[in-house]
């Protein structure tokens, strides 16, 4: 393999690798987001705790509520 095709593939994992980390972190948001709305926290009062926008926690509260 030459060092032109390692370095490729290097930076490749490393995307990944943080595209990854990022995927993560966002599960983790929603997850937090749909704790605090089923523990009954306002809308608006989740949305700037977690740095999301209003209409992003109503369409996650609208989740929570789907039969």
């Amino acid at each position: 393999m030459t060092e032109i095709e390692q370095w490729i593939r290097e930076q490749g994992r490393e995307e990944g690798w943080k595209e990854g980390i990022q995927k993560g972190r966002e599960e983790t948001v929603r997850e937090k987001t749909k704790a605090a709305l089923k523990a009954g926290l306002d809308v608006t009062l989740v949305s700037q705790i977690m740095g999301l926008d209003v209409k992003e926690v109503q369409k996650l509260k609208e989740e929570l509520n789907k039969p």
